[in-house]
């Protein structure tokens, strides 16, 4: 609670800080990031995708050097570009940026969800049980599985708290999808 405080100081009194709408290079940035992830892409067009995933987080990092982020949205919507890193070190600012986010907008869902999904992202490229899940993972035979959970480490409850499914719901959502594909 006392580091959340600090970043909300931090954020309140710093010269960058504005009243303003969500910039809207940022939502165009998250919009096109989300599009790539709706068309399915294929081992063919995987490469693209990274590509532009590269030259998205390029820029988001760009307009964070800038101080251009002022408001919930903004925060969330650089989060979840940076969440599809591939480092720990964009995973881990996907995290901070999405807690900076419900900090000055306690009620926003998409974020609360991203917090739990960051982390359990950071979980698995340390090869670790995530807490959450909200990270799957292709077996053997190219389907997908839900990646290894940690049972004791947040309840059904916690979960719910994120906007997280329960264990039970994501172990169907997913098995539904390897019977429909």
């Amino acid at each position: 609670m006392v580091i959340q405080k600090v970043i909300l100081a931090l954020l309140l009194f710093s010269p960058f800080f504005a009243i303003a709408g969500d910039n809207p290079e940022l939502r165009s940035i998250k919009e096109a990031d989300q599009a790539d992830r709706r068309s399915e892409p294929t081992l063919d067009t995987w490469r693209g995708v990274m590509q532009r995933d590269s030259e998205r987080r390029t820029r988001v990092l760009e307009i964070l050097k800038d101080g251009q982020l002022s408001t919930a949205w903004d925060y969330y919507n650089a989060a979840l570009v940076l969440q599809h890193g591939n480092s720990a070190e964009d995973i881990r600012l996907a995290h901070s940026l999405s807690t900076i986010a419900i900090t000055l907008d306690p009620g926003h869902k998409r974020a609360k969800w991203l917090l739990a999904a960051s982390w359990d992202r950071l979980m698995l490229y340390f090869k670790q049980p995530q807490w959450y899940g909200t990270q799957s993972v292709r077996d053997s035979s190219g389907k997908g599985v839900l990646y290894p959970v940690d049972p004791a480490a947040v309840t059904d409850a916690d979960r719910a708290a994120l906007g997280v499914p329960s264990l039970a719901e994501t172990q169907a959502r997913i098995e539904s999808q390897r019977e429909n594909k």
